[in-house]
């Protein structure tokens, strides 16, 4: 009996250690997490500009492209629950932008930027859902995001300026699908 009643004793001696090491361990938790959201907070800082008139008429008008800057450039408050929920966002609003392109810019090289920038979006939400947060990881996103944002910029300014470019005489037909069958002569075709 007396062995019994120390054994119980040594165990509850040993379950209430581990209770208090666990709550003592919590609050330095919480201060790294803060000193991590803080350090997340100072680095979500976004800038974008359209030099080109007719590129910022274009973008202007494109709703989603708007929402989506919009979304983007305003900081969420410092805490982590602000910051995964403006990372859904921004994942809603990426998401949306593959399907309204304008006209004038729906082509590959649009799509496949749109295809990376949701890409890294959906990255940093996937990141700022996890514990413990990998500061340097997150902090790479934003900077890739950034990348990418300026990157489709810059592509919808390349294609105005290879719209400006003028077509040489005869450019045009060489685009054309060549149908053989009307090019081949007579005398070319073998005779039974």
């Amino acid at each position: 009996m007396k062995y019994i009643a120390f054994i119980v004793f040594t165990a509850l001696s040993i379950i209430s250690c581990k209770k208090e090491a666990t709550q003592v361990v919590n609050p330095v938790s919480k201060i790294s997490q803060d000193s991590l959201v803080r350090s997340i907070h100072g680095k979500w800082k976004f800038a974008v500009s359209v030099n080109n008139p007719s590129i910022s008429k274009n973008l202007s008008n494109w709703e989603d492209w708007r929402n989506y800057v919009n979304e983007l450039t305003i900081a969420p408050n410092p805490s982590l629950g602000n910051m995964a929920h403006k990372a859904t966002k921004l994942v809603e609003k990426v998401a949306v932008l593959k399907n309204s392109i304008p006209e004038k810019y729906n082509k590959q090289e649009t799509k496949a930027r749109l295809a990376l920038l949701e890409t890294n979006v959906q990255n940093l939400d996937m990141l700022l859902g996890l514990e413990p947060i990998n500061i340097k990881e997150v902090q790479k996103l934003l900077a890739n995001i950034q990348k990418n944002t300026n990157s489709i910029i810059n592509q919808f300014d390349e294609f105005e300026v290879k719209a400006k470019i003028p077509k040489e005489i005869g450019e045009s037909e060489l685009f054309q699908p060549i149908d053989t069958i009307k090019r081949a002569t007579l005398n070319a075709i073998p005779k039974e």
